[in-house]
């Protein structure tokens, strides 16, 4: 009986984080879905102060959603540049690290 009411308790608590009555970025008082953006996304929105960041990975309205989807879309090309940066500057970091190696050695 005890496993019964857990597996319920749980399955509640599942339930009520993936959908919502309240948006977590506008805070209206609407049906709300977790929705699936990746952490690039996510990086970006709130770099661009579009969403807050207690937003992230949280239910969103269906016009938060689009509106979010139509700025990923429209600046998908700073988000390439902004990716393009981190890997080169990884890039950099990582040839820096195997020169300073080589010198620790000589």
């Amino acid at each position: 009986m005890k496993t019964t009411v857990s597996k319920s308790k749980v399955s509640t608590i599942a339930f009520n984080t993936f959908f919502t009555n309240c948006c977590s970025a506008c805070e209206g008082q609407v049906k709300s879905v977790r929705r699936e953006f990746s952490d690039q996304a996510w990086a970006a929105l709130v770099a661009w102060k579009e969403v807050e960041s207690r937003a992230v990975d949280a239910p969103l309205c269906n016009d938060c959603y689009y509106n979010f989807r139509d700025v990923l879309i429209e600046r998908a090309d700073e988000m390439r540049l902004m990716a393009g940066h981190v890997v080169a500057k990884t890039a950099v970091a990582g040839r820096d690290r195997a020169a300073g190696a080589k010198v620790a050695r000589a």
